[in-house]
């Protein structure tokens, strides 16, 4: 089952069935999903065969600034570690100890974060779950920390590590390749606007995404997604809006892209909860098992999806044999 925006339920046609999803959110919102199949024109009958290039493997290694300090990290390409150079922010650990460690996966790095707590009957510190997308910006994502104790993070767990450039040179970290044009939309989000939009034209763009939900109750997804695209150009900095693309596109059942779009929604802003469980489903369709399971994770104990709206999701059937699912289930009932 996917998920969208959070006002109120809704049906979504797809085909000769209805899928539940959830408009416009407010407090909670849990995510729209979509996908269109992508067409390929075949080659000439004479034509040598297109050349296809691997696509080039995230550059993790580097420097960033994090809600810790500075952190530079380090790898063999799989496996990852972070150490602070410059101490800051609230938890004052020293120069020099690990605050990260994770494991690569397709553009994911899953581990763990080294997190001061706050709270009663809280220990210190801890080393808490994370998963982080891996852009061009830095390391987007969320960590997850024991009911009632506070840790440096967003309102949802949100956690960014950005990223550090440094001036060209024989020492200079290599330089991650900006994101290629999203499909069917506007070129990739920069950094971030110069500056936050006003006022109302947040409201114009809130406006938008309550139309394109709307089509998008109805089925109409193409309509759906010009009202969303429309909503991105008018506040590049709504999450809502990326992740309606994500679904329209999923709809389509076109995974690839709609996981591009969910990503850029994370990159956005890492507590848009909605984006964690969408890209889950849709690893779980690719058969990516165990990012399924690390997003999921995330999406679970974050407080973005409950136990039963999980169990009841066919989007994430391949997982339900597993022990990690089963044991996800358990703790969230």
């Amino acid at each position: 089952m996917l998920q969208i925006l959070g006002l109120q339920p809704v049906a979504v046609k797809r085909g000769s069935k209805l899928r539940e999803g959830r408009i416009d959110r407010m407090a909670h919102p849990l995510a729209l999903l979509a996908a269109l199949a992508a067409c390929a024109l075949a080659p000439a009958a004479h034509a040598a065969p297109p050349r296809v290039r691997a696509p080039a493997a995230p550059v993790v290694s580097g420097s960033y600034d994090s809600p810790l300090g500075r952190v530079e990290v380090r790898g063999d390409g799989t496996s990852f570690t972070g150490r602070l150079v410059a101490p800051a922010g609230p938890c004052r650990f020293a120069a020099g100890e690990e605050v990260l460690k994770g494991t690569l996966l397709d553009d994911s790095l899953a581990g763990q974060v080294r997190l001061c707590l706050t709270g009663p009957g809280c220990q210190p510190e801890a080393w808490a779950r994370t998963v982080l997308l891996v852009a061009p910006g830095g390391l987007a994502g969320a960590a997850h920390v024991a009911t009632g104790c506070s840790a440096p993070l967003g309102r949802s767990g949100g956690l960014t590590f950005g990223r550090v450039t440094r001036a060209a040179g024989p020492k200079a970290a290599p330089r991650a390749r900006p994101p290629p044009p999203l499909p069917g939309g506007p070129p990739p989000v920069a950094a971030a606007a110069s500056a936050p939009p006003s006022q109302a034209r947040r409201e114009q763009a809130r406006a938008l995404l309550r139309d394109g939900a709307a089509w998008l109750q109805e089925g109409n997804f193409e309509r759906a997604r010009r009202r969303f695209l429309e909503a991105i150009d008018v506040d590049p900095t709504l999450p809502e809006a990326f992740n309606g693309v994500g679904v329209t596109y999923r709809m389509r059942d076109d995974l690839p892209v709609a996981l591009a779009w969910y990503k850029r929604s994370l990159a956005v802003d890492p507590d848009f909860g909605d984006a964690y469980y969408n890209m889950a489903c849709v690893y779980a369709l690719q058969g990516q098992t165990e990012l399924a399971l690390r997003y999921l994770q995330i999406a679970a104990v974050n407080g973005y999806a409950t136990a039963e709206g999980i169990d009841e999701d066919a989007d994430l059937s391949s997982l339900r044999g597993t022990p990690a699912y089963r044991a996800l289930v358990k703790a969230r009932l």
